[in-house]
């Protein structure tokens, strides 16, 4: 791992945040390396970036902007971002307490808390959040149109797929369902005023503390879209069929949507 934790330390009290704290490696991603960073009884979490990819340069910033909003806006299920270092892109947000708990285990009970803190992230004002960022200084924001998210996460990632050994008939298949896709989505006339904030990268994990409070976590991913992740946690997530179906009961009893609409 292409880390020093002397290095991890001075950027730690570069911060202003701590004096002389301990540094331990916390965990890594595709994006990040995690440190805890510990003085007394404060603990944080330096996330520093890691890969030089073009869909990570900006991504914590992004993550910074985006949770300052949250915290603004009075969510309390995010971490609280303390301290964003442009030049060496690292962010250091407090440190959540708490047990990780995979989703695949929910009960009914935090199925639906799910539910809900994805619709209450989702409805936050869109226009409130441009002026957030605009009297603050911050980094404008770009609404990502889902035609612009097909051909980044679906023609892009295709290609990438087409230079390995996939066979012939799998490749035409995957090809003929992406066209039906830009054709239809195409067709969809992109309503601004109904978009909404989706985390992004959903987590199969979520921190619950003692009380039963759930905590997200990781945003760097973060966007403005006309959908609050459903679709993600379909393809990628961990909940059974019938954790899935619950979770669709649950966000359309939030968002007082028709079921068949968000199917």
């Amino acid at each position: 791992m292409d880390f020093n934790l002397d290095k991890i330390k001075k950027l730690a009290i570069n911060s202003l945040l701590v004096k002389n704290p301990k540094v331990s490696f916390l965990a890594d991603g595709y994006g990040n390396f995690n440190f805890l960073i510990k003085e007394n009884d404060n603990k944080f979490v330096l996330r520093l970036k890691k890969s030089d990819e073009k869909q990570f340069v900006y991504s914590l910033e992004k993550e910074y902007i985006f949770l300052k909003y949250f915290e603004k806006k009075n969510i309390d299920f995010c971490p609280k971002a303390l301290f964003y270092d442009k030049k060496n892109n690292f962010l250091i947000e407090k440190f959540i307490k708490g047990e990780r708990v995979s989703t695949k285990n929910f009960s009914n009970k935090q199925i639906d808390l799910f539910a809900k803190q994805l619709h209450k992230l989702f409805i936050l004002n869109v226009s409130d959040f441009f002026n957030f960022c605009e009297k603050n200084k911050l980094k404008k924001i770009k609404i990502i149109t889902p035609v612009e998210l097909l051909k980044k996460y679906g023609f892009n990632r295709f290609n990438e797929t087409k230079k390995g050994d996939i066979p012939k008939n799998l490749s035409d298949w995957i090809k003929i369902k992406l066209d039906e896709n830009l054709k239809y989505l195409s067709s969809r006339k992109v309503n601004f005023e109904k978009m909404g904030f989706c985390w992004g990268d959903i987590q199969s994990n979520v921190i619950i503390d003692n009380s039963g409070k759930m905590n997200f976590y990781d945003f760097e991913h973060t966007g403005i879209m006309d959908d609050c992740g459903l679709v993600y946690i379909k393809i990628h997530g961990k909940f059974n069929k019938r954790q899935f179906n619950y979770l669709i009961d649950r966000y359309c009893f939030y968002s007082k949507k028709n079921k068949s609409d968000i199917l």
